[in-house]
């Protein structure tokens, strides 16, 4: 009837036959031109590549073959994304996206910083990686099939800018105080400042993308030796953010995961030592509300009208005969945004009510590609702490642990210092009271080294010292995560990998369990309510997949909230305020309950309970909270079964260590997870372990598409040591 159904497995095979030819091979020989020497790419059973070379231009050089041989598509995307050229591809549902990426400026902002900041080694490095990607793309025979299904042909440049766009591109994701800034002040408009604050307190209560990570000095393992563990929390995609690789030439070993847009190990270790990293969530936005004279061509400040800078952007729309015109105007602090963007997936977009000019430091600069080089190459923990202290933004929380047995903590990024105010609601752009007017320094960042207690730990919590007299921000993510952590760690002084990894899959909600009691006091108005009561009673909070109190919980969770907020904010408020929930699920809730105030009764309380029975049909947590990670082309209907690589119960929520964040109006799909797992245990490297969602390549005729995706839903990993043999080595000459 003109519908299109999932293709059948005749038609998933055929399509999967097409971008066969495509795959990087993974044994005998290859020549490729633009070698000095061979190189040889050995696979491990999961296909991770170990690439050794006889230098480190060859090494770079081979770092970028193997990428595009697995992720070109990726790479292509993320520079059209940074670009803002998706719509190119995809059309007018991505208008808005390019729209937001041109508005922001990620490529104009990447050329100054490859004129500013880049080191001529950065531009070594990174130019001998392009030509890698280049070569493969010259060599190939067959581009992947997302080309073919797409008529389009590779668009990888020789330019290093929009490379630096996409280091530039995920800072922004990593950036995201200025959407509560304008939050606030549109309910600061609609119920005045008190409303605010309750709705949206400060210290800490964080939007957005996670992670956690901890490291155990050998006072409290079995080894006596550290142990590290990291689980960046980043978007679900396909494939993942990360491309693990094994990297060694002389002056560089190291293992863990790339940027698939940059060489190196971003995140991992080497023989003598093992890093990982948090979001440090620091204030690092600001939005300056500006007066334009009637032109709209000049701001005022300090009683001067200053012209504005104008940028005329051209976006092209998939199937429109031309390009769209965009004019971007820029005040002194920045570019003059007119849009919003709600929920962690970003899925709603609202005009501004205000003229509001954006400073971010992302501006300023972001991470340089030869950092890999110096964080790897460092000999102990000061030259670790000065290697990462480098980068400018998005600014990280470091853990580190040696073989030596000294661990470490170091928080970095550039964070600015305000002549006034603190960050967290737009300022007057007209004088000179709100400016920036420097950066705290980066010496005096926070940071411990072989601290008593025997261990780090990080969750995106609010990392201030008492007393620190600086402010690197207000709005951080709430304690839960780190205090679950803390507990677990505190337990025992015998910790090795396996307590590591039972830390990072638990899913208790610390969140959950302390609001519960509170929820659970209303008397029923019928026998279905008892009933729900009488499960929820019982519950300890705990977030795993099959459990149905949890289900019950967050359904009733997001009535309440509906029903309470909704009428007062009205809806276009109300879907930007709730569709990063935890706020709202952590600190609102719970407050609410305590003291109502006149935005909860118990007929509320009753009426949404009803609400969550429906909803939630006796369903286990996991069957409402089904993680999809899946290709973009996915979304194209009859493409569906091809290009998604896993559909599988997950349990936790933003509050667990086990992370499973989820848009607060897209339903109860995980948005937000741990997009790789690691242990590294510095006693003997070789019992470390890691995994990420689903694998290595980007092409699903590869086995290795998705084949560690049973191991990550089921808190398993693969190891992760430095002598695993290959299965398959593949060798390139010169051609």
């Amino acid at each position: 009837m003109g519908t299109t159904e999932v293709p059948s497995l005749a038609v998933s095979d055929q399509i999967r036959g097409l971008a066969a030819p495509s795959l990087f091979p993974t044994e005998g020989e290859l020549r490729i031109p633009g070698l000095a020497a061979p190189v040889t790419i050995g696979r491990d059973a999961y296909g991770v590549p170990t690439i050794e070379a006889a230098s480190l231009e060859d090494l770079w050089f081979a770092n970028g073959l193997v990428v595009a041989g697995e992720r070109l598509f990726q790479v292509d995307l993320t520079l059209r994304a940074a670009a803002g050229r998706l719509a190119e591809v995809f059309g007018e549902r991505t208008f808005e996206d390019d729209r937001l990426a041109r508005t922001v400026g990620f490529s104009r902002a990447g050329a100054t910083h490859v004129r500013t900041r880049w080191s001529a080694q950065d531009h070594a490095m990174h130019g001998r990686f392009r030509a890698g990607m280049r070569a493969w793309i010259d060599a190939v025979t067959a581009v992947p099939i997302e080309y073919t299904l797409l008529d389009l042909v590779p668009d990888i440049p020789d330019d290093p800018a929009p490379f630096a766009a996409a280091f530039v591109l995920l800072a922004w994701n990593l950036s995201n105080n200025w959407e509560s800034e304008a939050l606030r002040a549109e309910i600061d408009r609609r119920l005045g400042p008190e409303v605010t604050d309750r709705l949206l307190p400060v210290a800490p209560a964080a939007r957005g993308q996670g992670s956690n990570d901890w490291v155990v000095a050998g006072s409290k393992t079995a080894s006596g030796a550290p142990l590290l563990s990291n689980d960046p929390h980043l978007l679900v995609s396909q494939p993942g953010a990360w491309l693990e690789l094994h990297l060694r030439a002389p002056g560089y070993e190291a293992r863990g995961v790339s940027l698939p847009f940059s060489p190196g190990i971003i995140l991992g270790a080497t023989p003598h030592h093992a890093w990982g990293v948090t979001n440090v969530s620091g204030d690092v936005q600001d939005l300056y509300e500006e007066r334009l004279d009637v032109a709209g061509t000049a701001a005022l400040h300090d009683d001067v009208w200053e012209p504005l800078t104008v940028h005329r952007e051209e976006i092209g729309i998939r199937g429109e005969p031309g390009p769209r015109i965009l004019e971007v105007r820029e005040t002194r602090h920045g570019p003059i945004l007119t849009h919003g963007v709600a929920g962690i997936l970003h899925t709603h977009v609202r005009e501004l009510d205000a003229t509001y000019a954006l400073r971010w430091t992302g501006h300023d600069g972001t991470i340089e590609p030869s950092l890999v080089l110096d964080v790897a190459n460092a000999t102990d923990v000061a030259a670790f702490r000065r290697a990462v202290l480098r980068i400018a933004c998005p600014g990280q929380n470091f853990v580190y642990a040696d073989v030596d047995g000294s661990i470490a903590y170091q928080s970095t990024g550039m964070h600015p210092i305000r002549r006034g105010g603190d960050g967290t609601r737009p300022a007057p752009g007209w004088d000179d009271d709100h400016e920036w007017t420097g950066w705290i320094p980066p010496e005096e960042m926070p940071f411990q080294i072989d601290p008593e207690r025997g261990f780090v730990a990080t969750a995106n919590n609010d990392i201030q010292p008492a007393g620190y007299p600086y402010l690197i921000g207000k709005d951080f993510h709430r304690p839960y995560r780190l205090r679950r952590i803390e507990r677990l760690l505190e337990e025992r002084d015998d910790h090795d990998v396996a307590s590591m990894q039972r830390i990072q899959n638990d899913t208790m909600s610390e969140a959950a369990a302390s609001t519960l009691p509170l929820l659970v006091s209303l008397e029923p108005r019928d026998e279905r309510q008892a009933t729900a009561l009488a499960t929820l009673r019982t519950w300890d909070g705990d977030m795993r997949a099959s459990s149905k109190p949890a289900a019950l919980y967050n359904a009733w969770s997001a009535a309440i909230a509906r029903r309470a907020l909704a009428p007062k904010l009205g809806e276009e408020l109300f879907v930007a305020y709730h569709a990063s929930r935890e706020t709202f699920q952590c600190a609102v809730l719970p407050g609410l309950l305590r003291e109502p105030d006149g935005w909860l009764d118990d007929e509320l309380l009753r009426a949404a309970l009803d609400d969550a029975i429906d909803a939630a049909e006796g369903a286990s947590w996991g069957e409402l909270h089904t993680l999809r990670i899946a290709h973009p082309l996915a979304g194209i209907p009859g493409l569906e079964a091809v290009f998604t690589a896993m559909s599988e119960p997950f349990g936790g929520d933003e509050q667990t260590v086990a992370q499973g964040a989820f848009d607060g109006l897209e339903g109860y799909r995980p948005a937000v997870i741990p997009s790789w797992r690691v242990v590294w245990d510095l006693g003997d490297l070789e019992r470390s372990v890691g995994v990420v969602p689903t694998g290595v390549s980007g092409n699903p005729a590869s086995p290795h598409w998705n084949d560690q995706a049973g191991l990550y839903v089921r808190g398993e990993a693969k190891p992760y040591g430095f002598a695993t043999g290959p299965v398959a080595v593949l060798t390139v000459r010169p051609a």
